[in-house]
């Protein structure tokens, strides 16, 4: 129905943003919400629904979820990861800034008849402020040139810090960290001081990529956003089932080459080296 019209209106920008406004809203209109292996339902993405969705990472954060108290889901999308989290029992915070996500994530979490999830429809950043985000999606990012996106896709979103939303309201609490912000690791991280220096230390998994996506072709944050963990007493492994350690001489490696050699751009951060790692 669309797809005749693109060519067209992508040559007008106000008429791109309306027709893409009007897309999303007839597709979501379209979704059922289906029962997921995780024993939740989910409206939206197919393999999200059927499992077959980032299998690897997937099964590390059921495994982690058993023994946290707080997760948090920043770039939460349409709410897999923040339903698989609530449907345990888990406190759950989710931070998502883009419209067309956030009424999926909403629709989730009314779907299992759930309204004791924090919900915060922003970016994260090193400072509170305004941004623009880019694209749409799971590959939305405030990196403008993101994927190839055009900067004529782009909305106003409101920025804040991590630890403004965190607060001191988990001090002494287990917390599990996800952060998959297309780009902007490095940048959230500045704004995340207090909560990396939790005890106990927080776990995060952070998808950060060297050279996938980026304008520019290169990451030049890579490094720097593994440097930020390191610092504050982190080690680091591949967030995949091979459980690679991550080192500075790998790291260097990598940058040096332009290209990463642990099958994965998802990476797992720790004090301690914990049994869910086996």
């Amino acid at each position: 129905m669309f797809k005749h019209l693109k060519p067209l209106i992508e040559r007008y920008p106000a008429l791109a943003f309306a027709y893409r406004t009007l897309r999303d809203a007839w597709l979501f209109q379209r979704q059922q919400a289906e029962f997921t292996p995780y024993g939740f339902r989910l409206i939206g993405n197919q393999a999200m629904q059927t499992g077959t969705f980032e299998q690897e990472e997937t099964k590390l954060i059921e495994k982690m979820l058993v023994d946290v108290d707080v997760f948090v889901d920043i770039g939460a999308n349409i709410g897999f990861y923040t339903c698989m989290a609530r449907s345990k029992g888990v406190h759950t915070v989710a931070v998502e800034p883009l419209t067309q996500n956030l009424d999926y994530l909403y629709a989730n979490l009314y779907a299992n008849s759930w309204n004791d999830v924090e919900v915060y429809p922003l970016g994260l950043s090193p400072n509170p402020g305004l941004a623009n985000l880019y694209g749409g999606g799971t590959g939305a990012s405030l990196l403008e040139g993101w994927a190839g996106t055009s900067p004529l896709l782009r909305r106003t979103i409101a920025l804040s810090t991590l630890d403004i939303v965190l607060g001191e309201r988990f001090i002494g609490k287990k917390l599990l960290i996800k952060v998959d912000v297309e780009g902007a690791e490095y940048e959230l991280l500045q704004g995340a001081i207090s909560t990396l220096s939790l005890t106990p230390s927080p776990i995060w998994i952070m998808e950060i990529g060297l050279a996938e996506h980026h304008p520019s072709g290169f990451n030049r944050n890579y490094a720097k956003t593994f440097d930020v963990f390191w610092k504050y007493g982190y080690k680091s492994w591949t967030a995949n089932n091979l459980r690679q350690a991550v080192t500075p001489a790998s790291i260097e490696e990598c940058v040096r080459l332009r290209r990463t050699q642990f099958g994965t751009h998802n990476y797992l951060f720790m004090k301690e080296f914990l049994s869910v790692q086996e």
